[in-house]
């Protein structure tokens, strides 16, 4: 067998962001509660950039009604229709009294253009695992936008769930290495640089965000757990898979690696992961906030 070399399998994007959302729930709503907002005396803005299947929409919801006495209004975009009306069926859930959702299918750095130059701002922007160089060529610019869609005062908030740190082979943590490598090389991934995926932080400060702050929301939970179980099987172990078919040579895996990836990741093989009752996924979650100075 030797390498494909293609691309994501994006496939299964719909239940990637199911899964995702079910299993990331405890340290979204962490993350969101850790925020310190400058309430004005109105009502508040708020943004869900790249809201996905809406998984942080509760809270940002209950943050606008809990914490102003003026409710607001919660815009989400997301560029996939599939990935809206997934968050839209996520608020046939939610208790919407005194605030307005807003979801919208586009681009959001359309939808901060606009907010700009309308003079239409947001007290908080949050965004999940969207500001990365497999979406945007120039992340730090997307997230200068962001910033300049604040009012002052206003916080920008990236979370990430920090998935190439995770740990979803634990007891094979040398071969997850090469397979996270491999995973990177089919996305397409810069090793290291301005772009590189975890400089959020150092893209919020060339902003021009002042009290940058970085803050740690892990998940650690058994295999047996049905989220867990669920993010594994439908989403990691079968992306895992493929970046081994597609660039496991390119980086560095020998016909040893292969093999033994091969038969961990399958479903039908008798040492697969999956049959560990000691098996467990820990996802070390991150929060950068920042906060506006520009009038």
């Amino acid at each position: 067998m030797t390498d494909t070399g293609a691309g994501p399998d994006t496939r299964g994007y719909l239940d990637y962001l199911l899964t995702n959302r079910n299993f990331s729930a405890p340290a979204v709503a962490a993350a969101i509660a850790a925020i310190e907002l400058n309430v004005p005396n109105r009502p508040l803005r708020v943004l869900d950039a790249g809201t996905g299947a809406g998984g942080a929409l509760p809270e940002l919801i209950a943050a606008v009604r809990g914490r102003s006495g003026h409710g607001g209004t919660v815009v989400a975009v997301d560029a996939a229709a599939r990935a809206v009306e997934a968050a839209g069926r996520r608020l046939d859930d939610l208790d919407l009294d005194g605030v307005t959702a807003d979801l919208r299918v586009g681009d959001l750095r359309d939808v901060v253009a606009e907010a700009t130059a309308a003079g239409d701002r947001f007290d908080l922007i949050w965004s999940s695992d969207v500001i990365w160089p497999a979406t945007f060529d120039d992340p730090a610019a997307v997230v200068q936008a962001l910033a300049e869609a604040l009012v002052p005062g206003g916080t920008l908030a990236l979370f990430t769930s920090n998935y190439y740190q995770s740990m979803f082979l634990p007891g094979h943590s040398r071969l997850e290495r090469l397979i996270r490598t491999a995973s990177e090389l089919t996305w397409r991934l810069p090793g290291d640089g301005p772009t590189h995926y975890e400089r959020l932080g150092a893209w919020m400060r060339a902003a021009g965000l002042v009290e940058v702050t970085i803050g740690v929301h892990p998940i650690a939970a058994p295999v047996s757990d049905p989220a867990a179980r669920a993010f594994l099987e439908q989403t990691v172990w079968p992306e895992m898979r493929h970046a081994v078919s597609s660039n496991g040579r390119a980086a560095g895996m020998s016909e040893t690696d292969i093999a033994r990836a091969g038969e961990l990741l399958d479903p039908d093989s008798s040492a697969w992961v999956g049959n560990d009752p000691d098996g467990y996924v820990v996802q070390p979650a991150l929060l950068w906030t920042g906060r506006s100075t520009i009038g």
